[in-house]
């Protein structure tokens, strides 16, 4: 059977040909996603601060909760957004470690530093942050000039930094702090200066007073001699026994079950470097979960296409199956034939698709870092896994879907086999029933649950209703060709006596063939639909909340690590301001019950002062105004998905994990535009990073021009009226959409590939067809019309199809993010992918048709 499967490939090449292209950007796409996955996994940042600690003891950037899954406590855990902070009696505990020679305190907290032009000078990385001098040995840092500070007014400057500003030794600086600008004194000059952050060292007790949280520090710098990962693994052993802390997983699950607490962690070696920046474990874990989520969307779009693909040029072999089948060929012999061809077409096509996917790959990453999605200090990682995986896979789908194929033909009667080789069969076989009305049916079931739950419950089960729908569309696709045919069969007739009748016999006759050829067109338009619409659905929502719910005359944006407390004191007492209004920015976690389970779920938060001035939140129930103290506000979608209302208590925990049970004392409506959560703005100020407002707002008495007054109120901010803040918000979701649409742009192209592949091994293969309707006295350009209006045919039903399936997923998105059923469709861009969709199918099969009416036609009615 190998013989006779090398034998037969000759008269075969169109069909090969189009199956290889499949499984090679099938190939392409796995190995690239696979490999943003691994380099997550694997990615480590050199240490630069922490560089002359052998061990770094930092807190955990992880929180957890305990859940029962069939019986069985499982942990589930999720990264926090600030970072966290670990009591500074541990201290006492690592000192009395074995091994352990020196145990330094570090105390981190960003700054900005004004220049001679009174701006806030550019770090290196883009960020400043203060530190105690005694830590200054963890890097180290020793002075190049000068002396330590000795007072609370007294600064070391690293050498970059005060290069950058123009600084030396004995001169002064203005550092911008949580409470506002101070004057300091330089009193050195300190190296080496660092790539990815600047420094400026304080005495101790001034840097513990700009730190901001009594007790507790930064990290630990562990210093000892021998092998640092024993060292380490001393450290984390007295970890797991101190209050609060652990360093393993199951101590970790153990904590949580009990409530969460701060936990301690110790690093060695490459791993220091995540102690460096705790948003490095952040950029890892939205690296993998992006490479995961993309892979998926890939993996399942490359097995579709793949196995259609495969489908289609096993049928276009049936004559010759059943003729193998005639002259003594047994069904397993030809399902061995058939199978051998697949794995060696699947092996060798995957295999070709490995580099040009690492090279892929290594383009997305590129981007990702170009962006600021990931920092630089990642490196790609290009191993045999995701090779591996994408060969194996490859070459999986390939024998299965050629199994699948040849069944029927293999297991029915010779005689059998020649006849629907002859003349197709007309009705669907019932497992192919069976299956699509199943996937019709769970696909309608699951917009209708989605559209019975609010929040984000809505649009996360809404994710796959248009995978539902589309393999529906695929199983059941002969009968939506014939069905198509009939509605629009005496239009076209009308339209063309000649072309337009022959296209209409033609699809009712051929219909599994055609059904081939709609399936990817299906695919590609509503996988583009969902990707394009919910973006421009949610970027609208967001867009229209934020416009109309900002009030303010003013808003002053941090340029630098934020605005300190002394901008909005100085600009309410400024002449003309009416009210003045902090906004921070942070992240928390929920912690609520799902189906009588605990589970953590992220949502956007802001900490305002209140009165709120030049904000509209659309409150719907209660009043913000009783936020002080233990009080919250929720977007009303998320007092849906908590089930909740005023005067309830929720569960949260803050950017850093600190748990906290407030009260709802309001609802409102603009949470797209503003942030599911709203707490008061000092319990959220003492738990970021910065210490200080992302945002002032200002309204004013009376009319007046502000703006000059404004600026100069403090470096590191910009001044911007309503129309400004709405373009800086625009110009946001723009480089929001363009990075979601970059990610699945390869997804998108191998969609497009993959139809233009299909259509022209359709088209391709009816050679002797063509050249019959030109001996019983069809003309070429008879033929050709035949063609367009069959593409034609087939686009329009790709189109309805394809915005069938789209739409479900699309109302439930909008929903439960919106609270309206009605996406938000541009027509200009609905317009584009139905011409995009119809030009495709009439360009992909007119060209080869004009290539397959060559020659004579008595010449070619045996090819």
């Amino acid at each position: 059977m190998l013989r006779l499967t090398f034998a037969t490939l000759r008269g075969r090449v169109p069909s090969l040909i189009g199956s290889l292209l499949a499984l090679f950007f099938a190939s392409v796409l796995v190995t690239a996603c696979g490999m943003l996955v691994e380099s997550g996994i694997r990615a480590q940042s050199p240490p630069e601060r922490y560089g002359a600690a052998p061990v770094v003891v930092v807190g955990s950037q992880w929180t957890s909760v305990i859940r029962r899954e069939d019986g069985v406590s499982v942990s589930q855990s999720m990264l926090l957004s600030e970072p966290v902070t670990i009591p500074a009696s541990l201290g006492e505990k690592i000192r009395a470690v074995a091994g352990t020679e020196r145990v330094v305190p570090e105390l981190t907290f960003p700054v900005g530093l004004a220049g001679p032009d009174g701006r806030l000078v550019q770090g290196a990385g883009g960020r400043v942050y203060g530190h105690a001098w005694e830590s200054a040995v963890l890097t180290p840092y020793t002075l190049r000039t000068g002396r330590p500070p000795a007072s609370p007014g007294e600064i070391v400057v690293d050498a970059d930094l005060a290069g950058r500003a123009g600084l030396k030794a004995g001169g002064s600086a203005r550092v911008l702090e949580r409470d506002g600008m101070r004057d300091y004194t330089v009193t050195g000059i300190a190296g080496p200066g660092l790539t990815r952050q600047s420094a400026i060292f304080f005495t101790a007790e001034r840097a513990s007073e700009l730190f901001g949280r009594p007790g507790q520090v930064s990290a630990f710098g562990v210093f000892g001699p021998g092998d640092p990962d024993r060292l380490r693994a001393r450290v984390g052993a007295a970890l797991e026994t101190a209050p609060g802390s652990t360093a393993t997983q199951a101590k970790a699950a153990a904590q949580a079950k009990a409530g969460p607490s701060a936990q301690a962690v110790a690093y060695a070696g490459g791993e220091r470097g995540f102690a460096d920046d705790p948003g490095l474990a952040n950029a890892r874990e939205a690296l993998i979960a992006l490479g995961g989520s993309i892979g998926g969307i890939a993996l399942i779009v490359a097995v579709f296409v793949v196995a259609g693909t495969f489908a289609l040029a096993v049928r276009q072999r049936e004559r010759e199956i059943a003729l193998l089948r005639a002259i003594g060929a047994t069904p397993r012999q030809i399902r061995a034939m058939t199978g051998r061809e697949a794995l060696l077409a699947g092996a060798v096509a995957s295999a070709a698709g490995v580099l040009p996917g690492v090279a892929a790959g290594g383009w997305m990453f590129d981007q990702f870092v170009s962006l600021g999605i990931l920092p630089g200090t990642f490196a790609l990682a290009v191993g045999p896994v995701p090779m591996l995986i994408a060969v194996v896979t490859g070459s999986a789908t390939a024998w299965l879907a050629a199994r699948g194929a040849v069944r029927r033909a293999s297991r029915i009667r010779p005689t059998e086999a020649l006849g629907e080789a002859a003349v197709e069969r007309q009705a669907l076989g019932r497992p192919r029933l069976i299956a699509g009305l199943v996937f019709l049916a769970m696909g309608t079931a699951l917009s209708c649950l989605s559209m019975s739950m609010t929040g984000e419950n809505a649009a996360g089960s809404a994710g796959g209703i248009v995978i539902l729908f589309v393999v529906a569309a695929t199983l059941l696709g002969p009968w939506l060709v014939r069905l198509a045919a009939g509605l629009v069969g005496r239009v076209l007739g009308r339209a063309s006596r000649v072309g337009g009748y022959l296209a209409v016999a033609n699809t009712r006759i051929e219909a599994r063939r055609l059904a081939s050829v709609v399936s990817p067109l299906v695919l590609m338009l509503a996988f583009t639909a969902t990707t394009v619409l919910v973006q421009s659905t949610i970027g609208h929502a967001t867009t229209r909340q934020a416009d109309e719910g900002t009030r303010a005359d003013y808003v002053l944006q941090a340029t630098g690590p934020g605005l300190p407390a002394q901008v909005a004191r100085s600009a309410r007492a400024l002449p003309g301001v009416a009210g003045v209004t902090e906004v921070a920015d942070t992240r928390v976690i929920a912690d609520v019950e799902e189906l009588g389970d605990r589970t953590l779920a992220p949502y956007g938060a802001v900490g305002l002062t209140t009165p709120a001035h030049g904000l509209d939140l659309d409150v719907r129930e209660g009043s913000l105004d009783r936020l002080p103290g233990n009080g919250v506000a929720l977007s009303t979608l998320t007092a849906g998905s908590f089930g909740v209302s005023v005067g309830d208590k929720v569960r949260l925990r803050l950017g850093d994990g600190t748990p906290i049970t407030p009260t709802v004392v309001a609802v409102y409506g603009r949470g797209l535009g503003f942030g599911d959560v709203v707490l008061p703005y000092d319990l959220v100020r003492a738990h970021t990073a910065t210490g200080m407002a992302d945002r002032v707002l200002l309204t004013l008495a009376g009319r007046g021009d502000l703006r000059e007054r404004l600026a100069a109120l403090s470096p590191g901010l910009s001044v911007l009226d309503r129309a400004d803040a709405s373009a800086v918000r625009n110009l946001e979701q723009e480089q929001n959409l363009w990075v979601n649409l970059l990610v699945l742009s390869l997804i998108i192209g191998f969609t497009v590939i993959s139809v233009v592949n299909t259509l022209v091994m359709a088209t391709g293969a009816r050679v002797r067809e063509f050249a019959l309707l030109r001996l019983i006295g069809g003309t070429r350009r008879q033929v050709l019309g035949m063609i367009r209006w069959e593409a034609l045919l087939v686009g329009g039903i790709a189109v309805a199809v394809g915005t069938a399936a789209a739409t479900p997923t699309l109302v439930a998105i909008s929903y439960g993010l919106t609270g309206s059923p009605l996406p938000y469709v541009p027509p200009l861009v609905y317009a584009v992918m139905v011409v995009a969709t119809l030009g495709l199918a009439l360009a992909a099969t007119a060209v080869p048709a004009r290539a397959a009416l060559l020659g004579r036609p008595v010449e070619r009615i045996g090819g």
